[in-house]
């Protein structure tokens, strides 16, 4: 009897086994197309034997673990490289965006604009007391003026428009911050004594995903399950998750410059910042990037207005134009009349389109123009390359990750027919066993 007795426990632990089993592959097969998933396999163990007087009787198996299948050097080398495409993904669109309100073609554009002003200058001194001719230099500088100042404005908008992106962005990682933190806490709870918590890795592994797309971080897990975000913003490192306690970041739009208070609340506050990976760190280079170009464009617009000024009327009593960058240039109102305008330096003025100027490094109005839009271009061109080899590597290295941790659902299906045999054949075993049972049972009767 006792034989038999051991004979149908082990039946129906592996009853119980094959269920768990057919469970996990069930489960495995539902997320087959989650990308975030990693595949969960069930490890068995063998019983510990019974002593009998022939020696030694095992006693069947039973579920140690149900693990899940990880590489975390891939994940952590995928991370990297997502957060880097990020990055510069986001500064190819706002340098495109830069291409376009500064695009310069030679029939629109402020090349053009700057041309049409010294010829208009040159046909002036032809033609002193042309009222077409007075009527085309008034013209000119309006055009000219106008371009500048909405070159300005476009670009002004735009860093507003990054400054923006930069407080959501901001807000949606500290989300994420708290979210992984609030993981680290349940996942500790649940594995203190041995147990995985796969599916809440599952989850937090798709928070670390989300957070390495905005922001360059660094993470590894620590003995309890839990795990350690970082963020490096040049030499200062800034620990942003420890356990379930959550840092935070914030920016502020007068200066421009992200913050922190890490997980132990302390608050950091590198200057300038200095980040790479995630599109955080693409935001900031591309405020930069905005402010600088408009920079250079003021340059030429202060220049512009000093040196025609200055050739129009060195006391300056008379001026062509007001204000002193691109964000004020104006045409003087009494220029604006043909009768008001002194014809007498017109060639002066129309001279300096070939001038090479210091302040301008040392190069004419049009190649300072130039020396911009190939900066532009050059920037464009290397952002987009480097973010073309980071999309290639992500999706290799991704590939790569599937392979250890994706779901074969042919794989999964094969293995599901293996169960469903075993389970028959200790299903025979009960049946056979109770039939044996009822024997004893009928004979001790």
């Amino acid at each position: 009897m006792a034989g038999l007795t051991s004979t149908l426990e082990i039946a129906r632990r592996t009853l119980l086994n094959e269920q768990i089993l057919i469970q996990t592959a069930s489960h495995n097969i539902a997320n087959a197309e989650n990308k975030t998933y990693a595949r969960q396999k069930v490890t068995l163990t063998t019983n510990a034997p019974e002593r009998v007087p022939s020696g030694w009787m095992g006693t069947g198996a039973s579920i140690d673990r149900i693990v899940q299948v990880r590489d975390q050097y891939i994940e952590r080398q995928l991370m990297t490289s997502t957060a880097q495409e990020s990055d510069f993904r986001t500064r190819v669109s706002f340098l495109e965006l830069i291409g376009t309100y500064l695009k310069d073609d030679g029939e629109t554009g402020i090349s053009q604009d700057l041309g049409e002003f010294w010829d208009a200058w040159g046909t002036l001194s032809t033609n002193p007391d042309g009222i077409v001719a007075r009527q085309g230099v008034i013209s000119a500088a309006e055009r000219l003026a106008g371009t500048l100042k909405t070159a300005n404005s476009d670009l002004s908008a735009l860093k507003e428009k990054i400054q923006s992106q930069t407080g959501d962005t901001v807000t949606k990682i500290n989300t994420l911050l708290n979210r992984i933190a609030d993981y680290n806490n349940s996942i500790s709870g649940i594995e203190y004594n041995g147990r995985q918590a796969n599916d809440l890795r599952d989850l937090r592994y798709k928070a670390i995903a989300d957070l390495s797309e905005l922001a360059g971080i660094t993470y590894g897990e620590e003995s309890d399950g839990s795990i350690t975000v970082s963020l490096k913003d040049g030499a200062t490192s800034v620990t942003l998750v420890s356990n379930e306690k959550a840092g935070s970041l914030s920016f502020s739009q007068s200066t421009g410059l992200v913050s922190y208070k890490d997980a132990d609340g302390n608050d950091i506050a590198p200057d300038p910042n200095d980040l790479s990976g995630g599109s955080l760190a693409g935001l900031l280079a591309s405020a930069q990037k905005t402010t600088d170009f408009s920079n250079r464009i003021d340059t030429l617009a202060g220049e512009l207005i000093e040196q025609v000024n200055d050739r129009y009327d060195s006391t300056h009593v008379q001026t062509v134009f007001d204000g002193s960058s691109a964000a004020d240039i104006a045409v003087n109102s009494a220029f604006r009349t043909p009768g008001n305008i002194i014809a007498d330096y017109a060639s002066d003025i129309a001279d300096l389109e070939d001038t090479e100027l210091a302040d301008l490094d040392d190069s004419r109005f049009v190649d300072y123009l130039g020396a911009v839009q190939q900066q532009i271009g050059l920037d464009q061109e290397d952002a987009a390359s480097r973010a073309d080899f980071q999309q290639a590597l992500a999706e290799y290295l991704e590939t790569q990750r599937q392979s250890v941790s994706g779901v074969s659902v042919d794989e999964e299906m094969i293995d599901l027919l293996q169960f469903q045999q075993v389970y028959q054949a200790a299903a025979k075993v009960v049946n056979t066993t109770r039939e044996l049972l009822d024997t004893v049972i009928g004979m001790v009767g």
